[in-house]
């Protein structure tokens, strides 16, 4: 920060930091409508996941993906994901990081590793 002579912060500095406290209260203001919408957003969506029985704002955990496959074995990412109402994308990056432990990958389609199936009963 520019400082002055004395050690305090110059007038030029000053002028510059009010222009930025400014702009952040003029933010603050303009996102407080979108808070409001994205709390109500996130209420909405956990009422529809209790009512659904789906995840709720669509978070899964490596769990809901092992225990989809173990009664769909061979699923796709696409349909596992359908199927736990998330986006493909967060199914297929808990199969890649549960690849080496959990899962196994066929052809595009995906099971639970035979190991992972004993230590879960």
């Amino acid at each position: 920060m520019a400082k002055d002579s004395r050690g305090g912060i110059g007038r030029t500095s000053r002028r510059v930091l009010a222009e930025i406290d400014s702009r952040l209260a003029q933010l603050h203001e303009q996102l407080a409508t979108h808070e409001e919408l994205l709390a109500e957003r996130d209420r909405l969506r956990r009422a529809r996941a209790t009512l659904t029985g789906e995840s709720p704002i669509g978070r899964i955990s490596r769990e809901h993906v092992a225990s989809y496959l173990s009664e769909h074995p061979g699923a796709r990412p696409g349909e596992i994901a359908k199927a736990l109402g998330v986006a493909s994308g967060t199914v297929s990056a808990h199969l890649l990081r549960g690849k080496r432990t959990r899962f196994v990958s066929r052809d595009g389609e995906w099971f639970l590793r035979e190991e992972s199936k004993r230590g879960r009963r």
